[in-house]
């Protein structure tokens, strides 16, 4: 695409990293992979051709796999060459000659693509050879160059939509969109002619049943109320323990607190892989697994928000103190301050509002997670919810979705009158 500058800056910037290419043309690769592959996936739902196997899906021939390569390879090197390149504008890259009219710099584009060929086809040698200044650069006169800042515009740039790596974004996330909709099987017809099969549902839903609000279920040995109670202390007792383990491990995985030696950045590495590890798997697994443990209740499901409280908070303590003002640490080591005077009277109070904030949240994270972890043993008010759910009992299901609701909705605004004071 033409770009009009007030100055030429081309012969004024830096050569390109080899880098830079290489990740822009594959991931311009990459994206036309997936585009042949969102065409292969809705060719069968919407057309056959020869090639189907015993499932009715269409199949690639052995000769199918090697075409689509060199297929999706080609329009790589297209879009490099014509400005359609999603890669190179992920990495702040166009491709500029200077002073030419649209026929002419149409020519000079059609130059670039066919000399590609000669320079990169070969395994890169024509890359490889002269990183700064490759071989079809060389041949063709068009130049990859950094994107011009807006002050460089003589005129305002058009509209994002309007270019051609606009209109190539803009196909990409319809395809994706198409895609999903057919991968999660979305139907609007049957979910308009299906309206009807909830009646009892929402009947029941709307039409609470508070019997056991206060009185215990003579089947559950528990009342709506009691279980409540009972959640609201497995999410407290989750977030006051969790919170002060996840307090200690946040600083060793903070890179400012441990960086310095190469002991300190294994250990900031090793942590803060224990974060992600532990934060990404659910809170329901973890209360499997210590309903397996030491059985199913209550003290499955605390010990369960616990990890999973440890490993969410540490990722966000870790992250915060990574962003305090290094000022104040500066300060303490050069009047000779050890690195636990520097975390105590440097790094502690800057963090302690936001950690503050974290925790309370947290909790409020928590007595939701409390219900969902009775599905596999937890306890809580959980417990109480799913037994009148498999009972098809909707209108004790709908009591207790109500006391929830008014649960959540108290702790969120004392929650958020704490934090509006602390932050």
């Amino acid at each position: 695409m033409e770009r009009k500058q007030s100055r030429s800056r081309s012969a004024e910037q830096p050569p390109i990293p080899l880098t830079a290419r290489v990740l822009s043309f594959f991931l311009d690769w990459s994206i036309w992979g997936y585009i042949a592959y969102g065409t292969v996936y809705l060719l069968n739902h919407y057309w056959y051709v020869a090639y189907i196997d015993w499932y009715g899906r269409l199949t690639l021939p052995w000769w199918g796999w090697p075409v689509v390569v060199i297929a999706t390879f080609e329009l790589a090197l297209l879009s490099h060459s014509f400005g359609h390149s999603l890669g190179m504008r992920a990495m702040g890259l166009m491709p500029a000659a200077e002073g030419l009219d649209r026929p002419a710099l149409r020519k000079r584009r059609l130059r670039h693509f066919l000399a590609s060929h000669i320079s990169i086809m070969p395994l890169g040698i024509g890359v490889w050879a002269s990183p700064s200044e490759p071989w079809h650069e060389r041949l063709s006169g068009l130049r990859l160059v950094r994107l011009p800042q807006r002050e460089e515009w003589i005129t305002p740039p058009p509209r994002w939509y309007r270019t051609e790596w606009g209109i190539m974004t803009l196909a990409i996330l319809g395809l994706t969109v198409t895609l999903g909709w057919h991968v999660t099987g979305i139907h609007l017809r049957v979910l308009i002619a299906g309206a009807a099969r909830p009646a009892r549902l929402w009947q029941g839903l709307t039409h609470p049943d508070f019997t056991f609000l206060i009185y215990s279920d003579p089947w559950l040995n528990d009342s709506i109320v009691g279980a409540l109670i009972e959640s609201i202390f497995m999410a407290l007792l989750a977030t006051i323990f969790g919170a002060g383990i996840a307090f200690v491990l946040s600083f060793f995985g903070a890179r400012n607190i441990m960086a310095g030696s190469l002991p300190g950045l294994i250990v900031y590495g090793l942590t803060r892989g224990v974060f992600n590890i532990f934060r990404s798997i659910e809170s329901i697994l973890w209360a499997l697994i210590f309903a397996v443990w030491v059985g199913w209740g209550p003290f499955a499901g605390t010990l369960a928000l616990f990890i999973h409280t440890i490993a969410a908070l540490g990722k966000l303590y870790s992250e915060q103190t990574e962003h305090i003002d290094p000022g104040p640490l500066e300060a303490i080591a050069a009047t000779g301050g050890s690195r636990i005077e520097v975390i105590r009277y440097g790094v502690v109070p800057q963090i302690v509002p936001p950690f503050l904030a974290f925790t309370l949240y947290r909790w409020d994270i928590n007595v939701r997670m409390a219900t969902v972890v009775a599905l596999v043993g937890g306890g809580g008010i959980g417990r109480l919810f799913f037994y009148y759910k498999d009972q098809l009992d909707w209108a004790k299901v709908g009591a207790i979705i109500v006391a929830i609701g008014l649960v959540v909705w108290l702790l969120d605004y004392i929650s958020g009158r704490v934090r509006e004071k602390i932050v």
